[in-house]
């Protein structure tokens, strides 16, 4: 079994971003991670990460500047890995978490970004600009007893039997789904022979629903992430207030697990 490694973030801001937009992203042109920082149960349940090599690297989807990240385009004459699996991007990457707790369990989850989403070089189908994905972990007490990957908009690789690292870290790839586009999926026993430039599962600095920063005006940097994939994108983070989206989305990914944990409210609230 590999050792888990855990994905380091370059310490200052890359010199020419400012507060103008970005440009599409290049080889070097990299968004510097922001400082991680979540609750104790967000970082107890944080899935353990690989990446099939067809499959882009996450990254950050904000920078320390408050610049978003403009993303990759797909161009046909590309595999869906070109420019977005360079050992910087996961060295800058972030994952961001939200949990709710109530009776006993807490359900996290753990939104993922990535650059783009392209199915296959040569076909002017299927593809975008930007891809977000999650794992949602629920838990009672110590203990995970479900954990759902998301995969085109749904859970149905949920499993309440996952292979975990660490007592309580769920193992998890991203992957190229066939013919499709790219999705979370869990682990198998030949998933251990990691597929990421660093030959171990990976972890990279969590940033959870309190821990965002601040703009001068006291605005949290996870308004400007809405403001840039709102609860109605193509591609967005799922743990949106909007629409009841988070709520609706633990909800979906409970399925008949979980008796007891309600999906609208947290113990602490």
């Amino acid at each position: 079994m590999h050792a888990l490694t855990a994905a380091t973030f370059l310490a200052s801001a890359l010199s020419g971003v400012g507060a103008s937009p970005v440009s599409k992203n290049t080889r070097r042109d990299v968004l510097v991670a922001l400082p991680g920082g979540a609750h104790e149960i967000d970082l107890k349940f944080q899935p353990w990460m690989d990446f099939d090599t067809d499959s882009c690297y996450n990254t950050a989807a904000i920078d320390p500047d408050g610049d978003t990240n403009p993303g990759l385009d797909h161009p046909v004459f590309k595999n869906p890995e070109d420019d977005c699996r360079e050992s910087s991007r996961l060295k800058n990457a972030n994952v961001y978490s939200r949990s709710r707790c109530n009776h006993g369990w807490c359900a996290v989850m753990y939104e993922y970004y990535f650059e783009k989403d392209q199915v296959v070089w040569g076909s002017l189908a299927g593809g975008h600009t930007h891809d977000w994905e999650n794992v949602i972990v629920f838990a009672k007490g110590d203990e995970v007893k479900k954990v759902a990957p998301s995969c085109h908009g749904g859970y149905g690789g949920s499993t309440d039997s996952p292979r975990l690292g660490g007592d309580t870290h769920p193992k998890v790839v991203y992957h190229k789904d066939g013919g499709s586009t790219h999705c979370m999926r869990m682990a198998n026993e030949g998933d251990d022979d990691v597929e990421n430039y660093t030959e171990d599962w990976v972890t990279s600095p969590l940033v959870g629903w309190g821990w965002w920063p601040t703009t001068d005006n006291g605005r949290a940097y996870r308004d400007l992430v809405y403001g840039k994939w709102p609860n109605d994108a193509t591609a967005a983070p799922k743990f949106w207030d909007a629409d009841d989206m988070y709520t609706n989305t633990l909800r979906k990914a409970a399925g008949d697990c979980c008796e007891d944990f309600d999906p609208s409210y947290d113990d602490s609230e």
